[in-house]
């Protein structure tokens, strides 16, 4: 029972405890009032009625005639005329009960009064002794009349003082409200600060619940700070800035075999001609700052472009890496144009050129197979002597224009929303304990007789602008699996889950028609969408817990500095990127990385999860760092 309503009873049975006191107490008074008022008139009464009769020589027909007469008044209930000798001569009695006050009423305040007792006398000889008593009717009439009116007023005060009461308890009790809200926000890992409220309990409370969250705060920014270097240090090239060669293949290996958006795209590489000869005209430290500065136009592109990397490949070679881009040529000269300006603002532009080769990469791809188209447009490149873009398309297939294949799937995405050919496939996401966390359920596309994956069409149903369409889909199908399995399942969402306004919603009308189903519900953005559109990322997670569904971020760990961001977010899980999990039972410093990640992330109450593991190698070095699920293509 909620405190406010537990003080509302205690209002309410203090108020009743009041009444019915103070209800007692003024009928106790009323009826000893009532008892001497009436004894005072029986003896007055009986005194006036003797001495008449004894005016009147006391003659017993007088006497006859005088008391029923004074009897049949109604307001006596006992006349009683005995001789000297104890003989009862005239008796008048009123035994019905007649008056307006209930039984029971008479029974809890009995009024018993005093009869009033005279003497008649005719001259100095007494004739007999009178005795008379009031009707008490009228007494309990008055008494519960009185009673009656006492309640209501009472009542109508208590009703006054209750709804005033009421007023004054919200008005007291609303800094409890705020102080149950951040209690609550603080045990869905949301981490919020509210201002003190004056009251000195509260205040107390509050103050011990915001140093918490300040103090969560403080220590996710720090260990922020230190995983970013830790990864600056073992990934970064100290001279540029940029990837080094090795976590870079491990991206463009993990985007090939990526089962989402950044599974296609383009990757591009440019040579910065004449190095050798750079160096001993200006000199090496002159040299290297201007490719710092280049490093640093480079990375400026990347936090443009979410999920890309670039990369130092060697001392003259830089690549980027550019997930859903379509049109090679486009990302080349991107990059082309970020290295020539820093040439031209140290004017040193003429002395160089830029070849740069550009392909397609699609998952089923290697590395190999894209290196070597690229080192082959790169060589025409290099040897016409200038800044060309060479564009290498995969074997001999020449190039559809892209407005040409927008009109293409659009026909494939417009037959398959409304015929209902997407699916979900199944892959499990397993916990420590070999357990079951959720199936992991990709969309796909049948399509004429073949299953496409969606690393196949995603970036084509970003680029018509149907991603919205895309998560209602994914998220019905969803739903339905879960009624039919009774497994929980997780589903990757876009960035149209954060930035339509109408999706939260739409997504709040469907968990709440669907409440067993949403329990078991899980669902991910991506890392560099979650902190692009970090507001409506929150209000996402704000809805979809009301009905309980699970809510995280895959693909983590590009934006390391930005974990301390997610304080009050109420995040469940991280799924770390599998770039970081190649390979981790040999790579040391992707274990200190990892395991430090874990750590902060348990210090926020939730669960990691590794993406890609391939192999079982990897799973149980996973598992010594601090992992508390997997899934991948060595997960069974």
């Amino acid at each position: 029972m909620s405190l406010y309503k537990q003080l509302w009873l205690a209002v309410i049975f203090l108020l009743t405890l009041v009444f019915v006191g103070s209800v007692i107490v003024s009928s106790l008074s009323a009826k000893t009032y009532l008892q001497q008022q009436l004894g005072m008139k029986n003896s007055d009464n009986a005194t006036a009625l003797a001495l008449s009769l004894t005016q009147q020589d006391a003659d017993e027909v007088l006497l006859e005639l005088t008391l029923s007469a004074q009897f049949d008044t109604g307001f006596y209930e006992l006349i009683q005329l005995t001789d000297p000798e104890g003989v009862v001569t005239i008796l008048r009695e009123d035994t019905q009960d007649t008056g307006d006050a209930p039984d029971w009423f008479m029974k809890l305040f009995p009024i018993e009064v005093e009869p009033g007792i005279a003497s008649v006398m005719k001259g100095w000889q007494q004739v007999g002794l009178l005795k008379l008593r009031s009707h008490s009717r009228f007494a309990y009439a008055e008494l519960w009349h009185s009673t009656q009116k006492m309640a209501i007023v009472f009542l109508l005060v208590m009703i006054l003082a209750g709804a005033l009461g009421s007023y004054l308890l919200k008005i007291i009790l609303r800094p409890l409200e705020n102080v149950v809200d951040q209690a609550k926000a603080i045990g869905e890992r949301r981490f919020i600060s509210i201002p003190e409220p004056k009251t000195l309990e509260f205040r107390q409370v509050v103050n011990s619940m915001n140093n918490l969250s300040e103090r969560i705060r403080q220590m996710l920014a720090q260990e922020a700070k230190r995983l970013e270097k830790w990864q600056r240090e073992a990934h970064v090239d100290k001279v540029s800035g940029l990837m080094n060669r090795e976590p870079f293949m491990r991206s463009l290996d993990a985007a090939l075999h990526s089962d989402d958006v950044n599974s296609a795209g383009s990757i591009c590489l440019v040579r910065l001609t004449g190095l050798m000869g750079l160096n001993e005209k200006y000199g090496r430290t002159f040299i290297d700052s201007m490719i710092a500065d280049m490093g640093a136009g480079l990375n400026s592109i990347v936090t443009d472009h979410s999920r890309s990397a670039a990369c130092r490949l060697n001392g003259s070679d830089f690549a980027l890496l550019v997930p859903r881009a379509i049109q090679a040529d486009q990302a080349a000269k991107e990059i082309q144009q970020a290295l020539t300006a820093v040439l031209e603002g140290r004017s040193i532009d003429d002395d160089v050129h830029l070849p740069a080769a550009a392909t397609l990469y699609q998952q089923g791809d290697t590395i190999g197979e894209i290196m070597t188209r690229l080192d082959s447009s790169m060589l025409i490149s290099a040897n016409e002597g200038i800044s060309r873009i060479n564009v290498a398309a995969k074997g001999d297939v020449p190039l559809t224009s892209v407005r040409e294949q927008m009109v293409y799937w659009r026909d494939i995405f417009g037959h398959a929303f409304s015929d209902g050919l997407f699916s979900l496939a199944t892959f499990p996401a397993i916990g420590t304990d070999g357990g079951l966390l959720h199936i992991e359920a990709p969309v796909r596309l049948a399509w004429e007789g073949e299953l496409i994956t969606a690393g196949q069409f995603l970036p084509w149903i970003n680029r018509l602008e149907m991603s919205h369409m895309l998560d209602q889909q994914v998220v019905q199908l969803a739903l339905r699996k879960i009624a039919d399995t009774g497994q929980p399942v997780s589903v990757n969402l876009s960035v149209a889950a954060v930035v339509e306004p109408s999706f939260a919603e739409w997504i709040s009308e469907q968990l709440s028609a669907h409440t067993d189903a949403a329990e078991k519900l899980w669902m991910e953005l991506s890392e560099p969408m979650a902190f692009r559109h970090l507001s409506g990322f929150k209000l996402l997670c704000s809805r979809v817990k009301e009905y309980g569904a699970k809510i995280g971020i895959e693909h983590m760990g590009h934006q390391l500095a930005a974990l301390g961001e997610l304080h009050d977010v109420g995040l469940d899980y991280l799924k770390v990127d599998a770039n970081f999990v190649r390979d981790i039972n040999a790579n040391t410093a992707n274990q200190n990385l990892l395991g430090n990640l874990c750590t902060v992330g348990h210090s926020i109450g939730v669960i990691v999860i590794a993406e890609g593991v391939r192999s079982d190698e990897e799973w149980e070095t996973l598992m010594e760092i601090g992992f508390d699920g997997a899934t991948g293509p060595g997960i069974v």
